[in-house]
């Protein structure tokens, strides 16, 4: 392959990629990136191919972008000749594990692989052997972004890098998928997955719903949700240890990763290894494992604080001081097999 390295050519003579997977930016990444071109230039060139009296992107359109954005004359640049395939190849390879990339952009790209370049791109297998994810994860984008109605896709979002969770009012593309894959009916399909979003369902529960759906597809998406989520009881799982702990008054705390949206102060819930009691809450809030005291622990089931401390990385794998996790206080209400405080 051909390769020309020129220290800089003239950013109007630059085209922006027509092949390029991503179909929107972040603004406020762009700004900050524009902002650091203007005080440090453009620090890596972006690769481009020749074209008519002018160059197209090939790797680098984000750079491009906010090199434009802060009124950049010249940029450095390595020109390279590329075919259609090699540049959707590169493209998809470049983005593949960017979270910000979501279902339907990868998808697309797939599917234009495997439909324009279908010498190269036989099948899902080779196409998924080429860009270096399972097969699996490949028929998942191509669902997406071919079978999830549009107002599905609409509201699917990849994870927050920061957070690992979806953006409020948004589902996950593996989400869409489950639901295409398990109702019918498209009118269906959307409204489970707006409801989904719209109340920010845990994917347990979720999946839990959607399999109902599936089930009974005689009864209206809303009166699932109602019996599954509106009068539902409200469970929270507790070891044997704990269940003890929780009896004899001694914890009156848990901390978790996720809630029930409907886990607030004066709710009461089933505290459950079987349903051995009822909990009533009297406070949740977020906070930082790094900002956990001796009370904390104490309050979690009579430990010390460096004893809480293990068993959490026993339960998830690690204890991470920036970690904000869910605090739910409560007072035991009812011991199962107990008369109801009548007083």
């Amino acid at each position: 392959m051909e390769v020309t390295v020129m220290p800089d050519i003239e950013l109007k003579k630059i085209q922006p990629n027509r092949l390029n997977p991503r179909l929107e930016f972040s603004k406020a990444g762009l700004d900050e990136l524009a902002d650091s071109i203007k005080q440090v230039g453009l620090l890596e060139p972006i690769i481009v191919r020749p074209g008519d009296d002018q160059y197209e992107v090939v790797v680098g359109e984000r750079r491009y972008r906010a090199a434009q954005q802060a009124g950049l004359d010249l940029v450095p640049v390595i020109i390279r000749d590329y075919t259609d395939d090699e540049v959707v190849e590169l493209n998809i390879i470049e983005n593949i594990h960017r979270e910000d990339l979501g279902h339907i952009e990868k998808g697309n790209c797939c599917v234009e692989l495997l439909s324009k370049f279908s010498a190269k791109y036989a099948t899902k297998a080779s196409l998924a052997k080429k860009i270096g994810v399972d097969e699996t994860t490949v028929a998942k984008w191509i669902e997406a972004a071919t079978v999830v109605p549009k107002e599905v896709q609409q509201i699917i979002a990849p994870a927050e890098p920061t957070t690992g969770k979806i953006p409020k009012g948004k589902i996950s593309g593996d989400m869409a998928v489950r639901i295409s894959q398990a109702i019918d009916e498209p009118r269906k399909q959307v409204e489970l997955a707006q409801e989904i979003a719209r109340r920010g369902i845990p994917k347990s529960e979720a999946r839990q719903i959607i399999t109902r759906i599936a089930r009974e597809p005689e009864k209206p998406v809303r009166e699932i949700f109602k019996e599954a989520v509106e009068e539902a009881p409200i469970f929270l799982p507790f070891s044997k240890a704990h269940a003890d702990a929780i009896v004899n008054g001694i914890k009156t705390q848990t901390s978790r990763k996720a809630k029930d949206p409907r886990l607030q102060p004066g709710a009461t819930v089933r505290a459950q290894v079987t349903h051995f009691a009822d909990l009533e809450i009297a406070d949740v809030y977020r906070k930082r494992l790094g900002d956990f005291d001796d009370e904390d622990a104490r309050r979690e089931g009579g430990y010390t604080l460096d004893e809480f401390k293990e068993i959490w990385k026993a339960l998830h794998g690690e204890w991470n001081p920036n970690e904000s996790v869910y605090v739910i206080r409560f007072r035991l209400s009812r011991v199962v097999g107990e008369p109801a405080n009548s007083s």
